[in-house]
C-alpha cells in the first residue's frame, strides 16, 4: 500500500469511528463480567449477581444455554445454575456476543446485515470444528471469534450502508477482494473497523486479534508477532473464513464469503488434507442446526 492509499485508509478509518460513536455501546454488564471473569477470585454468586442485573441480557442467555448448542440435561432456569455448565470464559463469551449482536442488529438503510450474520455464524461453526480437529484448547473462544470476526461489516452496514452495497457490487462484478472494493469506494477496511470496535469495547486479545488479523495472518511478518496461542486461534478464524465457501450453501450467498486464494496455505500449515477439508465442511453444515439458535437473537 502507497503512502497516499495509507493516508488515506487512515482517515477513512478515523471518519467512519466517529460515525461508529453514534452505535449503542455494549451494555456496563458485558463490560463488568469481563473485568470480573478475568480478575482473582471471582465466584459463580458475583456473576450471578451481575446477570441479574440485566434481566434482558439474562433471559438471551438462558435461552441460548438451554438450546440444543449446548444440550444441558432437562435444562437451567437460573443463570446462577447456568454457570457451572458452560464456565465463566464462555459465559464472558456468550454474553459478548448477545451484546454484539443487540448493539449492530440488522438494519441498515439500504443494507440487511442479516445475511452477514449468518455468514458470521458458519465461519463461527466452522472455526468450532477446525480447533477440535486439530485440538486446540479453546473451541468455544474459536466459535466466538468466528462469530464476530466481521463485526466491522456488519458496522459498516450501519454507518455506511450504500458504500458497502458498492463494494459488494464491485466483488460480485469485477471478481476484486473486499479489501480492494472497499478501497475503491472509499470505506474503511472492515478489519480495521471491527478492531478498533473491539478495543472500545474491550475484548480480550482472543478475540481482538482474530477480527483485526484474519485476512493477514498469511503474511510471515504478522504470523511472527504474534504469541503461539493468539497465532493458532487467528488462523483458525482465516481458515474457517475460507471452508464457509463450501459450506455456505444453503445458509447464506456466496458473495459473502471470502475468497480462496490463500486457502490452502491455511489449511497445509495446519496439516488438513483435502479429505478433512471435506469432513470438515460436512461436519460444519450438520452443526449449524444448533447455532442457528444465535440468529434468533436478533429477532429479540
Amino acid at each position: 500500500m502507497s503512502q497516499a492509499q495509507a493516508q488515506t485508509t487512515s482517515n477513512d478509518v478515523g471518519r467512519i469511528a466517529t460515525a461508529l460513536d453514534s452505535l449503542p455501546t455494549l451494555p456496563v454488564v458485558a463490560l463488568q463480567i469481563g473485568e470480573v471473569v478475568h480478575g482473582k477470585n471471582v465466584s459463580v454468586q458475583q456473576v450471578a449477581a451481575l446477570l441479574r442485573s440485566d434481566p434482558a441480557i439474562s433471559a438471551k442467555l438462558l435461552r441460548l444455554v438451554n438450546s440444543p448448542y449446548f444440550g444441558i440435561p432437562n435444562g437451567v432456569s437460573d443463570v446462577e445454575r447456568a454457570i457451572p455448565f458452560v464456565g465463566f470464559n464462555t459465559l464472558y463469551q456468550l454474553v459478548l456476543s448477545i451484546s454484539v449482536l443487540e448493539a449492530l442488529g440488522t438494519k441498515g438503510g439500504p443494507f440487511d446485515a442479516r445475511a452477514l450474520w449468518v455468514h458470521s455464524l458458519v465461519v463461527g461453526t466452522a472455526a468450532r470444528e477446525i480447533a477440535t480437529e486439530v485440538r486446540f484448547s479453546d473451541g468455544g473462544a474459536c466459535f466466538t471469534a468466528g462469530l464476530l470476526h466481521d463485526m466491522g461489516k456488519i458496522a459498516l452496514a450501519k454507518v455506511e450502508p450504500q458504500k458497502l452495497c458498492d463494494a459488494f457490487a464491485l466483488v460480485r462484478t469485477e471478481a476484486i477482494s473486499m479489501a480492494e472494493a472497499e478501497r475503491r469506494v472509499g470505506l474503511a477496511a472492515h478489519d480495521k473497523v471491527g478492531s478498533r470496535l473491539a478495543k472500545a469495547w474491550k475484548f480480550p486479545a482472543t478475540l481482538t486479534t482474530p477480527i483485526e488479523q484474519h485476512h493477514e495472518i498469511h503474511r510471515p511478518e504478522i504470523r511472527e508477532r504474534l504469541g503461539p496461542n493468539l497465532r493458532a486461534i487467528t488462523e483458525i478464524v482465516a481458515a474457517a473464513d475460507h471452508l464457509s465457501r463450501a459450506c455456505a450453501e444453503p445458509f447464506c450467498g456466496d458473495q459473502l464469503c471470502e475468497d480462496g486464494e490463500i486457502e490452502t496455505q491455511l489449511f497445509e500449515r495446519n496439516g488438513l488434507s483435502i479429505a478433512q477439508r471435506t469432513a470438515l465442511c460436512d461436519r460444519t453444515k450438520a452443526q449449524l442446526e444448533k447455532s442457528k439458535v444465535f440468529l434468533s437473537l436478533l429477532d429479540g
